[in-house]
């Protein structure tokens, strides 16, 4: 849990908190996660930024992540630095491109969005590989975060994947947050679906994860999800 407001060193110097959205893997709800999230914190009056910055399968006659987030952010979001129209790896969208995803880069343009809670989601998995030698977990911890969101598909395999993520994020990034986990319900559920969250705490992987509804990331029951999440974090009053 964090306090709303911290003082961070950069290009400017505002007090601010930055959420980092990672995922246990592709394509599990992230964006429909960070929408809600980003909704709820604009209803309440807090200025709030959405970002992605790296993005694959970018398509010119599509709606992007990126500009699905931009449309409920409370400021005006610059355009993302990193957008290719592979739907593959990011580090194999940015090669094909003879293009190389810099961090520093990365990190002046998210420091140049001025709001009161910046929301940083990751293109794919999180250790979906960003070049040759860094993931989105080494992006996670050059952005030094004050909250980390884990993400997973509630179904089969979740409690292996949870179990997997958190283990690398104790072995590889023990100076992060202890991260909050989400189970997002898949488009298809199984006969795990709606069991996980009570078999991770039962099983003494993490602490009951929050469960957002299979609901757009607008709707009052999302919306009511996501601010039960912030208010844990203490962005909200619950």
């Amino acid at each position: 849990m964090v306090p709303l407001h911290r003082q961070i060193t950069s290009t400017n110097t505002l007090d601010m908190t930055r959420i980092v959205v990672l995922g246990t893997g592709t394509d599990i709800g992230k964006t429909h996660a960070s929408i809600a999230i980003t909704a709820a914190l604009a209803d309440s009056g807090i200025p709030t930024a959405a970002l992605k910055p790296i993005e694959s399968g970018v398509s010119l006659h599509a709606t992007t992540d990126a500009s699905s987030l931009a449309a409920v952010s409370s400021i005006p979001i610059k355009p993302q630095p990193y957008a290719f129209p592979d739907p593959v790896s990011p580090h194999l969208a940015a090669r094909r491109t003879a293009v190389t995803i810099d961090f520093d880069r990365i990190t002046r343009w998210i420091d140049s969005h001025l709001a009161r809670v910046v929301l940083v989601e990751t293109a794919g998995a999180m250790l979906s590989p960003l070049n040759r030698d860094r993931t989105n977990l080494d992006l996670a911890r050059t952005l030094k975060p004050d909250v980390l969101l884990l993400v997973a598909p509630d179904r089969l395999g979740a409690l292996h994947d949870v179990n997997a993520a958190l283990h690398a994020l104790r072995t590889l990034a023990p100076e992060l947050p202890r991260p909050t986990l989400l189970l997002q319900p898949p488009a298809s559920p199984d006969s795990s679906t709606g069991t996980n969250a009570d078999e991770i705490a039962w099983l003494g992987i993490a602490p009951k994860p929050h469960v957002f509804p299979r609901a757009k990331p607008t709707d009052r029951t999302t919306r009511e999800a996501a601010r039960a999440l912030l208010a844990e974090w203490r962005l909200l009053h619950a």
